[in-house]
C-alpha cells in the first residue's frame, strides 16, 4: 500500500513538472507558415483556418462541396488571410494525393497539416448499414492516412507538424455512433503511432481529443432508425453548456498547442474524466453505456435522413430554446447553407 501511494505521488509530481515545462516552453511564431486544413469549409475546420490565418499563416482548405469551399474562401479573404481552396473527397486516395500535391506546389511546401474532416451518422446498429462504416472509415481513417502519406515528404523537409483531430469517441465508444467511433478509434491509433515513429525525423504530431463542441455539426449529421428522436438527443448533447464546449475556444487552444509543439491535447474536462474512468473502471463505464443505450431511441426502421430534414421534423419551441447556442454557431461557422438560413428568416 505504501509503495503504491509513493508511486502515485511520484507519478503526479513528474506529471506536474512536465506540465510546467511544457507551459514554459516559448511559443513558436507561425507567421509565413503554410497550412492545410481538411474539412476546412465549415465548423471546427473553418475556425482552425481562421485561427491559423490570424496567426499569419497561409491556408489551404479542402472539402467535398465546391459551394462550401467558395464560402470559406470568401470568409477567410475578408479577414485578410492568404488562402486557396480545394474540392476533394478524401475517400478517394488518388484524389486526396493529388490535392495534397497541389497544395504543396502552390505554397512551395507545407509546414502544418490538419486532419480534421469528419462525418457523423447517428443511429442504432440495426439501422446502420455497412456502407456507413465504410464511408466513415474512408473519410476519417483512410483519408487521414492518405493525407499524412502524401504530406510526409514536405513535413520531413520542413520539420513540420501533423495535427489529427480525433474525438472522445475514439477513446470511449458511444452507442448509436458506431461508424464514427470505429473510425475515430482507428485515427487515434494512427496519430499516436505516428507520433512515436516520426519524432526521430523531426516531424511533430499533435493528437487532439475533443468532446462535444458547439460547431453546429448537428445540422450536418445523418440520422436513421428514428431520425426525429435521434436528432433530438444528439442536438441537445452537442448544445448544452457544461456538456459541450465553445468551438472558437477549442480552435484557439489547438492553434496554441501547435505553437507550443504539444503532442496531446484533451479539450474538455468531461472528456478527460471519461478517458480516466474508462481506463480505470472499464466495467463501470461499459455498464453506464449499456444504461445509456436503454434510454436512446429504438429503431422505427426509417432510412437515413439528413440533418436539415430531421431538424425540421423534430422542431419545437423547447428544442429551439435548448439548442439556440449551437444553432447560432452553425450560422456563424458555415454549417447552415445560405438558402436554408434565408428560409429560416422568412419563416
Amino acid at each position: 500500500m505504501r509503495t503504491g501511494r509513493t508511486a502515485v505521488a511520484s507519478g503526479a509530481a513528474l506529471a506536474a513538472i512536465a506540465y510546467r515545462a511544457r507551459r514554459s516552453r516559448p511559443a513558436e511564431d507561425l507567421r509565413g507558415r503554410s497550412v492545410l486544413v481538411t474539412g476546412g469549409s465549415r465548423g471546427l475546420g473553418l475556425l482552425l483556418a481562421r485561427g491559423f490565418g490570424a496567426a499569419g499563416c497561409r491556408v489551404v482548405v479542402c472539402a467535398r462541396d465546391a459551394e462550401e469551399v467558395q464560402g470559406a474562401l470568401e470568409d477567410l479573404r475578408a479577414r485578410g488571410v492568404e488562402t486557396r481552396g480545394e474540392v476533394c473527397d478524401l475517400r478517394d486516395r488518388k484524389e486526396t494525393t493529388a490535392m495534397v500535391e497541389r497544395a504543396v506546389a502552390h505554397f512551395g511546401g507545407l509546414d502544418i497539416v490538419v486532419n480534421n474532416a469528419g462525418e457523423i451518422q447517428v443511429a442504432p446498429v440495426e439501422a446502420t448499414p455497412r456502407e456507413a462504416f465504410e464511408s466513415a472509415m474512408g473519410t476519417m481513417f483512410w483519408g487521414a492516412v492518405d493525407v499524412a502519406e502524401a504530406a510526409l515528404p514536405t513535413l520531413r523537409e520542413r520539420r513540420g507538424t501533423l495535427v489529427n483531430i480525433t474525438s472522445v469517441g475514439g477513446k470511449v465508444s458511444s452507442p448509436h455512433l458506431l461508424p464514427y467511433s470505429c473510425a475515430k478509434f482507428a485515427q487515434t491509433a494512427l496519430s499516436e503511432g505516428l507520433d512515436a515513429e516520426l519524432a526521430k525525423n523531426g516531424v511533430h504530431v499533435l493528437t487532439v481529443v475533443p468532446g462535444l463542441m458547439r460547431t453546429g455539426s448537428h445540422r450536418r449529421a445523418v440520422f436513421a432508425g428514428a431520425p426525429e428522436r435521434e436528432y433530438t438527443w444528439f442536438a441537445l448533447g452537442a448544445s448544452l453548456p457544461f456538456i459541450s464546449m465553445d468551438a472558437e475556444r477549442a480552435a484557439a487552444r489547438i492553434v496554441e498547442a501547435v505553437r507550443r509543439r504539444q503532442h496531446h491535447l484533451v479539450l474538455h474536462p468531461l472528456t478527460r474524466a471519461a478517458m480516466v474512468a474508462h481506463g480505470t473502471f472499464p466495467r463501470a463505464t461499459l455498464w453506464g453505456l449499456r444504461t445509456m443505450n436503454r434510454i436512446l431511441p429504438e429503431s422505427a426502421g426509417e432510412p437515413a435522413t439528413p440533418g436539415p430534414e430531421a431538424s425540421a421534423r423534430a422542431d419545437n419551441a423547447v428544442l429551439r430554446f435548448l439548442t439556440r447556442l449551437n444553432d447560432k454557431a452553425g450560422r456563424r461557422f458555415n454549417q447552415i447553407p445560405p438558402r436554408e438560413q434565408e428560409h429560416a428568416t422568412r419563416t
